[in-house]
């Protein structure tokens, strides 16, 4: 199975439970066919959109499980696209897109390279930015190819400004 063909068997589903971890890390549980699937972002930035383009959660807001439960818990995920520089996935009323600005992969990475000799010879779940937990414990990753430019896509000033503002900017 393949990361996308995962995301793919979560259309429809519901979460049902949010946890954050630490920093921009937090798992998405889903009510699946043949029990739970987990979904774990794993250090990557990101933001959640309504349907209007308003930002409701981003990577550096005050995060929390009731805060992310607030925003995701009982959505079905509706639909999914996997980019080199981004996913986004599509839920009732929210838009989750996460993504990698090159400064801030060089910042967590001590100045690993994306794509570089040294980068590709981290373990996969050092370099994996999405993970798949599936039960009997199978697990499947994805990795970002490419750096995101936040001038390219149509949310990335409302990120930028919600940036700079829990910067105190």
């Amino acid at each position: 199975m393949t990361f996308q063909d995962g995301l793919q068997n979560l259309i429809g589903k519901p979460v049902v439970q949010s946890k954050y971890i630490y920093g921009s890390i937090f798992h998405l549980l889903f009510a699946a066919d043949g029990g739970e699937v987990e979904l774990v972002c794993n250090g990557c930035q990101w933001v959640v959109l309504n349907d209007g383009g308003e930002v409701l959660l981003h990577d550096e807001a005050v995060l929390s499980s009731e805060a992310l439960s607030g925003v995701f818990t009982g959505l079905r995920l509706r639909s999914q696209e996997v980019l080199p520089a981004s996913l986004s996935l599509r839920f009732d009323g929210a838009v989750f897109h996460a993504f990698m600005t090159e400064e801030y992969h060089l910042d967590i990475h001590e100045g690993v390279a994306l794509g570089s000799p040294e980068w590709r010879q981290l373990p996969e779940a050092a370099r994996d930015s999405f993970v798949i937990v599936s039960r009997p414990r199978k697990t499947v990753g994805w990795e970002f190819s490419a750096y995101s430019n936040l001038a390219d896509v149509s949310w990335g000033a409302a990120y930028l400004a919600m940036q700079e503002a829990s910067h105190g900017g």
